[in-house]
């Protein structure tokens, strides 16, 4: 078998690329959250739920909704506190049938049952009564109003927290997250590009409330620059076509090597259930059809990084992953040798010189920041390459205000 999809599976191949594209638009809009959105994507094609682990205020809620928007969608948002009441969450009793026929429902129109995407934050927060709702909801995508049962169509759950809470009465709601990931404000480098971007969302939504009290309700004519990609961009019909594809994935080559993994994890006792093993398969089927291939290999297990259960087990996953072969590291995100940063650093220095406006030198900035970034996380022994950085940061920072002392 080959490893790229043959010509029959051309369209689904067609289509796995054009959704690809699609999430490097969302991740453009962010700065330091293609992790993110890169486990938003396989949870979606797996029908799995994922769970954020960090503060407030890291744009978890505007990455959904800007995820969304590539899907065709609205997400249904919540903050969960220890007084959120269910109907909050569900709907309200249908108080006319109540009162005219006796019937006890729930009208879900606009919540929770209804909706493809959701996002609740403070997940843990929730009473036993929206926990155990919750649960049957995610697991087996059913919720019951008296004697009528609804299908829901939630399609993924993405939680947060603050931490993992120790409550073993939570273990099991916390394990239908097969998905982990650690969120945190960006690094000191990156500011700069998180004030930018995020003033251009800030000017769009006061753009658009201004249009909307002037009788437009679309948003208006006045549209910021490069916001309106992917307004319609990938059906949710579309979507549908590539989850049924993650059965035609060939996970032969994987079984094995994933096999001893397991059970190294289970010899040091790192918590990894039945369930999240199997369930696991799914995202090696995703990670591969994303990558345009209908076999699956070392590389798509990977995402096991993100997998764990209990976060102090999370360094010691890592770790046993990769003792067996297997490139941890950020699905999605190729890990670059120093020659090829060196590369980059020289031609930003030789740009530098060239350079004649204040915009241009933000932009080598801004580069020269991720760079650094990227320095320190892959290699921190480069100590040398993370010196050269440094110094060229301080050349580009001189000379923008030498040039631009007003600025």
């Amino acid at each position: 078998m080959s490893d790229t999809i043959p010509s029959r599976h051309d369209y689904t191949r067609r289509l796995a690329r054009t959704f690809a594209t699609r999430l490097e638009e969302v991740k453009q809009d962010f700065v330091e959250r293609d992790e993110v959105v890169d486990l938003l994507a396989l949870a979606t094609l797996c029908r799995e739920h994922v769970l954020l682990i960090g503060p407030p205020g890291t744009a978890k809620t505007r990455l959904i909704e800007r995820y969304c928007r590539i899907l065709d969608t609205s997400p249904f948002t919540y903050l969960l506190t220890r007084f959120t009441e269910p109907a909050e969450l569900f709907g309200p009793i249908d108080l006319r049938k109540f009162q005219n026929d006796s019937v006890y429902e729930v009208n879900t129109t606009g919540m929770l049952p209804e909706a493809r995407i959701a996002f609740l934050d403070e997940v843990f927060q929730g009473s036993s009564a929206i926990l155990n709702t919750l649960l049957t909801l995610v697991n087996e995508r059913n919720f019951f109003t008296g004697s009528k049962t609804i299908h829901g169509r939630l399609i993924t759950l993405l939680g947060s927290s603050n931490e993992i809470p120790d409550d073993p009465v939570l273990a099991a709601f916390s394990d239908r997250f097969l998905f982990r990931c650690r969120l945190d404000y960006v690094a000191d480098d990156e500011i700069e590009e998180v004030l930018g971007l995020g003033w251009q969302a800030e000017q769009l939504q006061i753009r658009g409330e201004q249009d909307r009290a002037e009788g437009f309700p679309d948003g208006g004519p006045v549209k910021v620059a490069g916001t309106e990609r992917s307004r319609v961009a990938f059906p949710l019909t579309d979507l549908a076509v590539l989850q049924q594809a993650l059965a035609d994935i060939d996970l032969t080559a994987v079984r094995e090597p994933y096999a001893r993994i397991v059970r190294a994890l289970r010899a040091e006792g790192i918590a990894f259930s039945d369930r999240r093993a199997v369930k696991a398969q799914k995202v090696f089927a995703a990670s591969a059809l994303l990558a345009g291939r209908l076999r699956a290999e070392a590389s798509d297990l990977a995402v096991l990084a993100r997998l764990w259960t209990d976060p102090r087990d999370e360094q010691s996953l890592r770790r046993i992953v990769a003792d067996h072969g297997v490139p941890v590291d950020t699905p999605g995100r190729v890990l670059r040798d120093p020659y090829d940063l060196r590369i980059d650093l020289r031609e930003y220095r030789n740009r530098l010189a060239l350079l004649r406006t204040s915009d241009e030198i933000r932009d080598v900035l801004r580069l020269l920041g991720r760079l650094a970034a990227e320095a320190r996380r892959d290699h921190p022994a480069e100590q040398q390459l993370l010196k050269e950085t440094t110094q060229i940061q301080r050349e580009a920072l001189t000379k923008l205000r030498e040039d631009f002392p007003e600025e």
